[in-house]
């Protein structure tokens, strides 16, 4: 499968997923609101996500396909076959460990993960019960990650990305159920999610079969393969336990919080991610890699021009998404959450929370470019310094925060973290001797920052008039934010036309030119 194609269906159908997990905390804001049953359900589905992160997403991909890959190209199918068996075999004992310490010690696991809650209130109660039943779904994570490996090496990437969907669809469908069975749609969306990690395990596990693989329990004595695998897993999970640790500090602090901190924390934190995700996407597949090859080859000035590419790229989509969200973050919010139980004093206490993510937009992207830099070159111990230093940061300022500007303060100090780490990123890069970022990039941020800030003012201007629409809410307030919204893009594009801010694209269109021909 060509690159392009293979970008156009991993790319399409995660641009899929993450509007169907949007359309899902639409409907979960919609029909939980943001009191206790929304609090706890989202605190019990974010731990089970932050196992998954931690272990079943990037470490796992990064330890299991060049095993799996190389024995089949040098051992066989066979003796793939059975290295895959065997790390099944160890991973369904490993997740069995992990749920019956769930099960068993899930009261001081949660104790110590919602230190703010009180241990004896209904509140706890809740937490702990929706915990057990969402905490399967770390073991599907799990099995799902080894069977899409299985699939992507042998270039079958379309029933991967696709399957993922299965959570997002039967969480939709649960919440439209309701409280028929269960004393909370919470508890509907928590077996949804067990459900959903279960019909993703058996989509892909028939796919592996379908493919040619009889993956399935091996007793056999370990192989070496199945030993280096788990030792790579392990290590990597560490350098991801760094980032996720972040996350574990935030949730960990808001519930100290009063009742509903935790969803609008929760809520807004997923509009932010959206551009973050989409974006990380098309770097991850599009530009980052030949940035890597350009240094394993040695290509100084092409990693160079690569990496200052790179940057203007994600300065150009979200310094604009961050001015928008930050401008307008009370009807963006209210037009994505604001129906049903998630009322106006909702929209109200959530808005400032995504106008404080927002600032940290083009952090999360430049970081995202300068940790690459540092990876290509074999060094992984900058970006775990870097990422250290965030946790200090964030733990610091959210503390600071958090008393005066409660769920808002965290996400504050989220971005201000993300800002540290990039700088301390940047400063680290002239260590590297290899590259730079040069004086015209720099011109050129200076410049995307500058028509970005007569975007801002064009929007303070327009709010003026389109406010009282805003109030009004409904058909109303939508139709005066998208018409502002795109008065502001087309003032974005206009002045970026007349400063040529938008030269670069010519140079990066030119490098893919200059790589189809070497091809040729």
């Amino acid at each position: 499968m060509s690159l392009v194609k293979t970008v156009a269906t991993v790319g399409g159908w995660t641009m899929v997923y993450r509007v169907s997990g949007f359309v899902r905390d639409v409907a979960q804001s919609s029909i939980l609101g943001a009191g206790i049953f929304a609090d706890v359900f989202s605190l019990a589905f974010k731990f089970a996500n932050i196992l998954r992160k931690l272990f079943a997403e990037g470490s796992f991909n990064a330890s299991f396909l060049p095993i799996f890959s190389n024995a089949l190209k040098d051992k066989g199918h066979d003796e793939a076959q059975r290295i895959a068996s065997q790390v099944l075999t160890w991973l369904v004992f490993l997740v069995s460990f992990i749920m019956i310490v769930c099960l068993v010690c899930f009261r001081s696991i949660m104790a110590g993960y919602a230190p703010g809650i009180d241990p004896a209130s209904e509140k706890f109660e809740h937490l702990i019960s929706l915990g057990r039943i969402c905490s399967p779904y770390i073991a599907a994570s799990f099995l799902a990650a080894l069977f899409s490996g299985v699939l992507n090496t042998v270039n079958r990437f379309a029933m991967p990305a696709a399957a993922q969907l299965m959570l997002n669809i039967t969480v939709i469908a649960a919440l439209f159920i309701g409280p028929l069975w269960f004393p909370s749609t919470a508890y509907t969306m928590a077996w949804a999610t067990f459900i959903g990690g279960a019909l993703q395990v058996a989509i892909l596990w028939i796919n592996v079969k379908f493919c040619g693989f009889r993956v399935w329990l091996d007793l056999s004595p370990m192989r070496e393969e199945v030993k280096i695998f788990f030792r790579k897993l392990v290590s990597g999970a560490i350098g991801s336990g760094v980032w996720q640790l972040n996350v574990i500090v935030d949730f960990v602090i808001l519930s100290f919080l009063p009742t509903g901190a935790v969803s609008y924390f929760y809520y807004t934190d997923h509009v932010n991610q959206f551009p973050v995700g989409i974006l990380g996407i098309a770097f991850s597949t599009a530009l980052l890699p030949p940035l890597t090859r350009a240094i394993h080859s040695r290509n100084h000035a092409g990693a160079q021009k690569q990496m200052n590419l790179g940057l203007l790229f994600a300065f150009l989509f979200t310094l604009p998404a961050a001015v928008i969200l930050i401008s307008l973050c009370e009807p963006v919010t209210g037009a994505i959450y604001g129906r049903g139980n998630f009322g106006p004093e909702h929209v109200a206490a959530a808005a400032p929370a995504l106008a404080a993510f927002a600032c940290g937009l083009p952090a999360y992207m430049a970081t995202k470019v300068f940790s690459t830099m540092f990876f290509a070159n074999k060094d992984t111990r900058t970006p775990l310094n870097g990422g250290l230093l965030s946790i200090l940061v964030n733990l610091l300022g959210a503390m600071l925060l958090m008393p005066c500007l409660k769920h808002t303060g965290i996400a504050l100090a989220t971005s201000v973290a993300a800002w540290c780490n990039g700088i301390y990123l940047m400063v680290m890069l002239k260590k590297l001797g290899t590259v730079q970022i040069d004086r015209e990039t720099i011109g050129q941020c200076l410049n995307q920052l500058l028509i970005s800030g007569v975007m801002l003012a064009s929007i303070l201007i327009m709010n003026a008039y389109a406010d009282p629409h805003y109030l009004n809410g409904g058909a109303d307030r939508n139709l005066a934010l998208l018409t502002v919204t795109t008065i502001s893009i087309f003032v974005f594009l206009m002045l970026g036309k007349t400063f040529k801010t938008f030269k670069f694209l010519d140079e990066l269109k030119s490098l893919e030119d200059e790589k189809l021909d070497n091809k040729k």
